[in-house]
């Protein structure tokens, strides 16, 4: 689907070098939530489906030279084609993302110790079939791109109307493409324009006709690293399912519950593994839409681009920016000083450069413009020598109400006209794409939280140390760990990292193809920490413990 894609990477500047010491910011901040497993997904996409419409929201993510930045998805329809917003998946990202906390209490005397879219009224482009000869539906402009549709009908002339106009083919594309190549079939091609960098590009919008979304993932494969990440959250009238994949539900007993979960990528990628031809998603959230209203819509944000366009003082101009909610979104329990978006501050730097002589982040010099272009011009002239650049505010007000505001507010919308969200989420090789997965609606099936709790009772006799001394760990799921050192995790070889593999249709309930509580049971019962099954999730496991109990 994308092409040259490198995975997710997650980068974290913490440090500001400053040229005096009068310049430095105070800056705070707090370790990000440790019950938060950190995942890194090499594709996020946001599916809405309406009346025979599907909106997707997709995020672009590229690392390399502008020049080679070539994308190329295959789509039903001709599509209708808008900007996005980054924000939208930081948002999703927060709120969604499973967490796992672990409650502890203590018997006995225990010294202390911390454990760790709009619908098919939006108009689409009319198919004419192009000049004769010619794979070419339309070609137009949008933000930092350049981009055209063609027909699928021939991989010859489509390549070679690719070649001709410069987009970029990336090697390998030739021998995946086919799949997606027959009639009335389309492909969307996205470039860069002359004089954008790869960090101009930012999240698209589709909106094209069809019954049911899907990602095409045998393309993918081109640029796919292995256990790619793949993340779709669904938005619609009941919980979304994957309709051609199986789906997993993770064993919680290989959960790492005593160090925050840290392994959570891990079981699910062997949970993954486990399913016929490795094709099946978890559900990691599934319930209500509400969690994201107001996360980027709220009463009020943003202001008045009317108001922002006559503020010709740059000063003001910035300070209104971050007086109005244009700033980044941080995890919840992190306090950083509030930074521009990474697009609004590019769009910000091009018509406000910092000086050649400042030695500051570019965001420690829009966070503290006005003493920067005050007393601390002042006292430096040196550093601003030839800076005189000429504000145009009208215009970056209307490009950033083009780039951030509109983006943010469409994709806000959908949360409050569709009730239902889901995340789902799996891992890929590009060995293992060789089927485009659909995902479809299920509303008879249970919601899905994002929190998981497990408890751990520590028994410390008289004068016990919490760290060492034996301890119980019940998890979610109801697997009692006998831990002979609570500081310790249990370690299980061979137990299946899935508790169930199951398919999920549009109706009724789930159609089980793996039940692994039976095995799960019997591998915990030979274990040494003494894993015992709770009663009703194995019967057969548990009789089998008490019989060797009672034989020995």
């Amino acid at each position: 689907m994308f092409s040259r894609i490198s995975s997710a990477a997650l980068v974290l500047t913490l440090g500001v070098a400053l040229a005096s010491r009068q310049a430095e910011a105070c800056g705070c901040f707090a370790p990000p939530d440790p019950t938060v497993p950190i995942v890194q997904a090499g594709e996020r996409i946001l599916f809405a489906v309406e009346n025979g419409v599907v909106t997707a929201h997709i995020q672009i993510q590229y690392a390399g030279d502008a020049k080679d930045f070539g994308w190329l998805l295959p789509l039903p329809s001709v599509p209708v084609l808008k900007l996005g917003t980054e924000e939208l998946f930081t948002q999703l990202i927060n709120t969604t993302q499973p967490r796992y906390f672990l409650t502890t209490t203590t018997n006995g005397a225990c010294s202390a110790r911390n454990f760790g879219a709009p619908t098919a009224s939006a108009g689409f482009a009319n198919d004419s079939g192009g000049s004769s000869g010619s794979p070419l539906v339309t070609e137009s402009s949008i933000g930092p791109y350049d981009y055209a549709v063609l027909h699928a009908e021939s991989k010859d002339a489509m390549f070679a109307w690719l070649t001709d106009n410069h987009y970029f083919i990336p090697t390998g594309t030739d021998a995946t493409v086919g799949p997606y190549i027959r009639p009335g079939g389309y492909f969307l091609a996205l470039k860069l324009k002359s004089g954008k960098s790869s960090g101009d590009i930012q999240p698209v919008v589709l909106q094209y006709p069809s019954d049911l979304p899907m990602i095409p993932i045998i393309l993918t494969s081109v640029a796919a690293t292995p256990n790619m990440g793949v993340q779709v959250w669904m938005l619609g009238a009941g919980r979304a399912i994957p309709r051609n994949y199986n789906h997993v539900v993770i064993n919680d007993g290989q959960i790492d519950w005593l160090n925050q979960a840290k392994n959570y990528n891990d079981v699910i990628i062997r949970a993954v593994s486990e399913a016929p031809e490795k094709h099946a998603f978890a559900t990691e959230y599934a319930g209500t839409s509400g969690i994201m209203v107001d996360q980027l819509d709220r009463a009020g944000r943003f202001g008045r681009i009317s108001d922002l366009a006559r503020l010709t003082d740059p000063v003001d101009f910035v300070e209104y920016l971050f007086n109005n909610g244009y700033t980044a979104t941080q995890s919840p329990n992190t306090f950083f000083a509030p930074t521009l978006t990474p697009l609004l501050r590019g769009l910000v730097l091009t018509a406000l450069p910092m000086p050649a002589g400042l030695n500051v982040s570019e965001d420690n010099f829009l966070q503290n413009l006005r003493f920067f272009l005050g007393s601390y011009r002042t006292d430096h002239p040196e550093q601003f020598v030839g800076w005189n650049p000429a504000f145009d505010a009208p215009a970056l007000a209307a490009q950033i109400n083009e780039k951030v505001v509109q983006p943010a507010l469409e994709a806000g919308g959908l949360f409050r006209k569709f009730p239902t969200l889901t995340r789902l989420y799996t891992t890929l090789s590009p060995e293992d794409m060789t089927r485009d997965p659909v995902f479809s609606f299920n509303p008879s099936l249970p919601d899905v939280s994002r929190d998981h709790t497990a408890n751990l009772v520590i028994q410390c006799g008289l004068f016990g140390d919490s760290s060492t001394s034996p301890a119980t760990l019940t998890t979610e799921q109801g697997w009692n760990f006998q831990l002979s050192n609570a500081s310790t995790s249990p370690q299980l070889s061979g137990v299946p990292a899935a508790l169930r593999i199951e398919t999920l249709s549009e109706e009724g309930a789930p159609q089980v193809l793996t039940d692994n509580k039976v095995a799960i049971g019997a591998k915990a019962a030979g274990c040494s920490c003494t894993v015992v099954e709770p009663f009703g999730l194995g019967l057969v496991a548990l009789v089998a413990v008490l019989r060797r109990r009672r034989q020995s």
